[in-house]
């Protein structure tokens, strides 16, 4: 296999491109809701969320925020952020943007018509929209957050009239936005999404005026269309090809995620669940051969965690260690919460959005079986996976695979949120996490913040409301025609990538 991959990587590389201005992207789907921006965050619709749409701050490829929409921004009173836009920025469909338009995005989101898209969570504790002047909105939160900023790079706008006019589903089929490029064909029929360069936008690419976006759901496939010239970047790769890929001169990206991978363990809504006992929680988290992963499965292209951040992101705690593989102690804190004959548990899973996860979930379960805990795993599918996480019904599982998502602010505030009290859906509920999670919203002062997020984490890995595994990563490759992968937390950043020097 090896040796046809080589075959095919040197025929490859003398391979002409049909496009100089063409950029050939294999994804890993289509995006959930297409084009409804507020639809999901998932790397199947980062690529065309970032290119069709802008927010009002985004974060650079080195994680910092800078400006979008938003020009700049700054605190009034403990509740209230004022933001000021960019001037003289259109939509596609010559709508203007200005503060009636950010207005309109919010009210949406905060309607009872808006509360079911996933990105609603992030404006749940907005409690007013205030225009100041056509340039300018003030957002009023119900307590304080500092955070906000980053928050608002997760809500894309979208031109009020054009949005109101359709369902959801109808404009995410045609979608509008201010970003360099649009939408002029999802390809479901002929299996190839194109987008083209917007004339309008503010931010015109530098070099790619088209892109076209292959969905191949299967990695080895979107492998083969990267060796046999048909794309010239592909997204989510198995670890163990990354070696083939860079010995024949294809550029490979192997960037960590400030992601999590981990089972979510319910104690909200299980009244007599044996997970209700923290010492049940931290036996799972005990059973599990986590270098075993990182190395056998994953090619040591991660890291074992046992938080929910990795080094880097504001709130990481470098004094928590993961928790060490110790089966003998496993079984021992089930005999102490009174299982020492083991226990069966349902777990449901999604192993679409992440390479090797289906592989890395049956390690998982091998794992606690050899401790007794007979684990039930169902694979389930994105909608349904966004309904259970988004509802906390989870059709009587105990278990449910998310992940500690700290990559959308480099900062670990929205994924203390995902296991917290006033979650909407919430399956995990620590009532000693929450003052302390709310003095950190507050806290303006960046030291003394990280300080009082590094605590909450300690907390959070003793607590163990899920069973930490691994940070994600992105893995890309492509031709030696392109020049460097230009990418961010929500996507490629198309705009800004170009071919190789010469």
């Amino acid at each position: 296999m090896r040796s046809l991959l080589r075959g095919i990587l040197l025929l490859a590389l003398t391979a002409t491109p049909s496009w100089a201005e063409t950029l050939r992207v294999a994804s890993a789907d289509w995006p959930p809701g297409l084009g409804n921006p507020f639809a999901s965050i998932a790397q199947a619709s980062s690529h065309t969320r970032a290119a069709i749409f802008d927010p009002l701050t985004r974060f650079t490829p080195e994680g910092k925020l800078e400006p979008a929409l938003a020009l700049s921004w700054e605190p009034i009173d403990t509740t209230t952020w004022r933001f000021h836009l960019r001037p003289n920025v259109q939509f596609s469909n010559g709508e203007p943007f200005n503060a009636l338009a950010v207005k309109a995005v919010f009210d949406y989101l905060r309607s009872p018509a808006g509360a079911h898209e996933l990105i609603a969570e992030e404006a749940r504790d907005i409690r007013e929209i205030r225009i100041v002047d056509e340039l300018a909105v003030d957002i009023r939160t119900q307590r304080s957050d500092a955070i906000l900023p980053k928050r608002l790079s997760l809500i894309m706008m979208v031109p009020p009239k054009a949005w109101a006019a359709e369902t959801p589903e109808e404009f995410g089929r045609h979608p509008i936005g201010t970003g360099s490029y649009l939408m002029k064909d999802w390809g479901q029929k002929t299996g190839r999404t194109i987008i083209v360069a917007n004339p309008t936008s503010w931010r015109k690419p530098i070099k790619f005026d088209r892109i076209e976006l292959t969905p191949l759901k299967d990695p080895t496939t979107r492998i083969q269309a990267l060796l046999s010239g048909q794309v010239d970047v592909t997204q989510g790769l198995s670890h163990e090809d990354l070696g083939d890929l860079q010995e024949q001169g294809y550029r490979v990206a192997v960037e960590a995620d400030a992601q999590v991978l981990a089972l979510a363990l319910r104690n909200v809504g299980n009244d007599g669940s044996p997970l209700q006992d923290v010492r049940v929680r931290q036996a799972l988290n005990y059973a599990i051969n986590k270098d075993a992963i990182v190395q056998g499965i994953l090619n040591d292209t991660v890291q074992a965690v046992g938080q929910g951040a990795i080094a880097g992101v504001v709130g990481y705690n470098p004094d928590v260690a993961p928790y060490p593989y110790d089966p003998a102690k496993a079984k021992a804190l089930l005999a102490e919460a009174g299982y020492p004959n083991g226990l069966k548990l349902k777990a449901r899973v999604q192993v679409q959005a992440v390479v090797s996860a289906a592989d890395v979930f049956s390690a998982v379960a091998s794992d606690l079986r050899a401790v007794g805990v007979d684990l039930e795993m169902r694979q389930i599918f994105g909608q349904e996976w966004v309904r259970m996480y988004m509802s906390g019904d989870w059709d009587g599982a105990d278990i449910i695979s998310v992940s500690w998502n700290a990559a959308a602010f480099n900062d670990v505030a929205r994924a203390i949120e995902t296991f917290s009290c006033n979650k909407t859906g919430s399956f995990f509920c620590a009532p000693e996490i929450t003052p302390l999670a709310e003095a950190s919203d507050a806290q303006l002062d960046p030291e003394k913040r990280d300080k009082q997020l590094q605590q909450i984490m300690a907390l959070y890995h003793d607590l163990a409301p899920s069973i930490y595994l691994v940070n994600l990563a992105t893995i890309m490759a492509s031709s030696p025609r392109i020049g460097p992968l230009v990418f961010t937390r929500t996507g490629l950043m198309f705009d800004k990538m170009t071919t190789a020097k010469p």
